[in-house]
């Protein structure tokens, strides 16, 4: 049986507090209405900001580690700071309900979350789709490995979700990942409780974690998967 990381202990909390920051987004999106659709967006390669989240233990500056991905056909990347009215007017416009439900979880953001995307598609809009992607920074001692960092936001997810979840070493633009795929338990903006399909892909540079986490809408997982898996491997880093 694998040994669980102790709550409060070394990069535990760390770990711990970019996995609920990540999931602040995840849901289940909205009811599907009837709506005109938008017009398509267009590719894009979009950088994050490059700003450090905070000095790592010890006063040690965190290192610039701004980052890219290439984003499809349909899926936009969303301002962290300032306002989102004119986004929330656009989506509003199409599906209501798609719009108040990512309006909740943008009012959710946690302060070390740096990157929010999601699929403003007319199909995913005009169904309620709310498909997101948001990476989640922190600091972290200089020697904290891949490998410790990804082993223990395991253990913490593990914790969340009670159960056993897989963690898969992978290869990406920026380096060597771990990848983990599960079902979280979430809760609506109406309250009500709720499962969402999670792709998360962890990356460490030295002073700093990543996390990068996709939410589906359970049912439409397969459909996401060939995109998350190719917006997952474009993550980029610009030092």
């Amino acid at each position: 049986m694998r040994r669980r990381p102790r709550r409060g202990s070394g990069p535990g909390v760390v770990a711990l507090a970019a996995v609920v920051a990540a999931l602040a987004l995840a849901g289940c999106g909205a009811t599907p209405s009837a709506v005109p659709s938008a017009s398509p967006v267009a590719p894009a390669t979009l950088a994050a900001s490059p700003e450090p989240s905070g000095p790592a233990p010890g006063g040690t500056p965190l290192p610039s580690g701004a980052f890219t991905f290439d984003l499809p056909a349909g899926w936009v990347a969303v301002p962290i700071t300032g306002s989102h009215d004119a986004l929330l007017a656009g989506l509003r416009s199409q599906n209501a309900e798609f719009a108040e439900s990512l309006a909740a979880r943008l009012e959710n953001l946690s302060a070390t979350t740096t990157y929010v995307a999601l699929d403003a598609s007319p199909a995913a809009v005009t169904t309620g789709d709310l498909v997101t992607l948001v990476v989640t920074e922190v600091a972290l001692p200089l020697d904290v490995s891949l490998q410790t960092f990804a082993t223990t936001i395991q253990g913490q997810v593990e914790q969340l979700v009670e159960g056993d979840v897989e963690l898969r070493q992978i290869l990406i633009t920026a380096g060597q990942a771990f990848s983990m795929a599960y079902a979280a338990p979430v809760t609506r903006p109406d309250g009500q409780p709720a499962t969402t399909a999670v792709t998360q892909v962890l990356y460490v540079l030295p002073g700093r974690g990543y996390v990068i986490t996709f939410a589906v809408p359970p049912p439409r997982a397969n459909d996401y998967a060939a995109a998350i898996a190719a917006i997952a491997t474009s993550f980029t880093i610009r030092i």
